[in-house]
C-alpha cells in the first residue's frame, strides 16, 4: 500500500475542491486532491453555467477568474413566460449594469484542473477514497484510497475537505441532513443548436414548465417540467423537442435541427448538512447542501463555500491561527439557506405558482392557481421595489457593488 502524508487532502475536483486547491497552492499550503472519476469523464458532461457577479468578482481578485471573462459571455435580460405571453425583464438594468456571466461548468473544471497541473499542483484521478478516519485528539485524519486498477494508498493529513458531489458517502458522525424532495421532476437536455436567443427563457406553462438556458454559441441547456413518474425511456429526442416548442411558445420545428446530445431526468430534491464539520472533516459544495437549479444558485454556493474555506485553511496551515476555519460553518450556513429560500421561491414561481402546477387541479381551482400566478409575476413589472429586490438576488449582486 502507499503511504503519503500532506497537510491538507481534498475530495473532489469538481468546482468547489478545485478552488480549495488552487488556493492553498498560491499560500503554499501542501494539498493533494483525489477524483473517483477518469479525467475524461469529469469533464464529459455540460452542467450549470451561470455565475453571479459577486462570484466571479471574488474569482477575479484571486486570480481564477480568467477563463470566464476570456472565453464566457454575459445576460443581463430575462424572459419570463406565462399564459402563452413572455414578458422581458431586464435585471441587468436595475443592478449597475450588473448580470451573469455564462460560462459552462464543465470548461471551467477542465480549465482549473490544467491550471492545478500547470502550477505544479497534485490531482490523482481515478482515485476514489473509501474512508476517512479522523486521528485520535482530532489531530489531523488519515483516508484510505483505491484506484482504479485497485491498488490502495493511505494518506495522513491535517485537515480533509469533502466535495464530493451530490453522491458523496464518507459523511462523517455527527453530521445532520436537513432534505425535502418536490413532487415533480425536470427532464434536463442538452441540444447541439445555438439558442434561440440571447435571453435565459422561464416559461411557466399549463403542460408544466420549460427553460432555454444560452451555454455557449453552439450548445443549449433546456429543462422541462415532467411527473415524478416519467423515466427517460418514455421521452425521444422528437417527444422533447416538441413538447420545448409548446411551451416556450416558439414554432413547431425550431429545435428540430440539433443533436439532443445530453438527456437526463432530475429529481428536485433539496439538502443543507449542518454543520460543516466535524473535527479536521470540512465539507463543501454539493457535499455540504444540494439546491435546486431554479435560480442557478448551486455552482457559486460551491466556490462560496471554497473561497471562504481556503481562506481559513491558509489562515490555519500557512499562520498558524484557526479562527476562521473554527467559523467556516456558522460563517456559511446562513448564507446557504437564504440561497435556498430564494431558490424555492422561484420554484414556486416556475411550477404555476404559489397554489402549484395548476395542471393537477380542478378547472374553478386551476383558473384561480394561474390568476395568481399571474399576479405573482407582474410584481416584478409594477412594484418597482420587489423587481430592485429580485433582481440583486438573482444576479447575485451586493447592493453599492461596481
Amino acid at each position: 500500500m502507499e503511504r503519503l502524508t500532506t497537510e491538507v487532502c481534498v475530495v473532489g475536483a469538481g468546482p468547489a475542491g478545485l478552488v480549495v486547491a488552487l488556493r492553498l497552492l498560491a499560500a503554499g499550503v501542501p494539498c493533494l486532491v483525489l477524483e473517483r472519476l477518469a479525467a475524461g469523464e469529469l469533464c464529459a458532461r455540460a452542467k450549470a453555467g451561470m455565475l453571479e457577479h459577486r462570484v466571479v468578482r471574488a474569482l477575479e481578485a484571486v486570480g481564477l477568474a480568467g477563463p470566464i471573462l476570456t472565453g464566457g459571455s454575459t445576460n443581463g435580460v430575462v424572459e419570463i413566460g406565462v399564459d402563452a405571453e413572455r414578458h422581458v425583464f431586464e435585471y441587468a438594468a436595475l443592478t449597475g449594469g450588473h448580470g451573469h456571466f455564462v460560462y459552462p461548468q464543465h470548461l471551467l473544471v477542465s480549465a482549473w484542473a490544467e491550471l492545478l497541473a500547470a502550477r505544479g499542483g497534485h490531482l490523482r484521478f481515478s482515485s476514489e477514497v473509501i474512508d476517512v478516519e479522523p486521528a485520535a485528539g482530532g489531530a489531523g485524519a488519515t483516508l484510505r484510497a483505491r484506484s482504479e486498477g485497485g491498488a490502495e494508498l493511505a494518506i495522513e493529513c491535517g485537515a480533509v475537505v469533502l466535495a464530493t458531489g451530490a453522491g458523496g458517502r464518507l459523511l462523517p458522525a455527527g453530521i445532520q441532513s436537513h432534505e425535502h424532495c418536490y413532487p415533480f421532476r425536470w427532464l434536463t437536455a442538452m441540444l447541439e443548436q445555438p439558442p434561440l436567443g440571447e435571453r435565459t427563457i422561464y416559461a411557466p406553462h399549463p403542460r408544466g414548465f420549460a427553460a432555454h438556458l444560452r451555454r455557449s454559441p453552439h450548445t443549449t441547456r433546456y429543462y422541462l417540467q415532467v411527473s415524478s413518474a416519467d423515466r427517460l425511456a418514455d421521452w425521444s429526442g422528437g417527444r422533447i423537442t416538441a413538447e420545448l416548442c409548446t411551451r416556450l411558445g416558439v414554432e413547431a420545428g425550431a429545435l428540430s435541427c440539433g443533436r439532443v446530445a445530453e438527456i437526463d431526468m432530475m429529481d428536485l430534491r433539496v439538502r443543507v448538512r449542518e454543520p460543516l464539520q466535524h473535527g479536521p472533516i470540512f465539507l463543501a459544495g454539493d457535499a455540504a447542501h444540494l439546491i435546486t437549479p431554479a435560480g442557478g444558485k448551486g455552482m457559486n454556493l460551491a466556490i462560496q463555500d471554497a473561497l471562504e474555506l481556503s481562506e481559513g485553511l491558509i489562515e490555519r496551515f500557512a499562520n498558524g491561527a484557526g479562527q476562521r476555519l473554527a467559523a467556516y460553518s456558522a460563517t456559511r450556513l446562513p448564507r446557504i439557506w437564504e440561497a435556498q429560500e430564494f431558490s424555492s421561491w422561484m420554484l414556486t414561481l416556475f411550477s404555476g405558482g404559489p397554489l402549484g402546477a395548476s395542471r393537477a387541479m380542478p378547472d374553478p381551482e386551476a383558473t384561480f392557481a394561474q390568476r395568481l400566478h399571474r399576479a405573482q409575476i407582474e410584481r416584478l413589472f409594477t412594484e418597482p421595489r420587489f423587481a430592485r429586490w429580485f433582481a440583486h438576488r438573482y444576479a447575485g449582486v451586493d447592493e453599492g457593488a461596481s
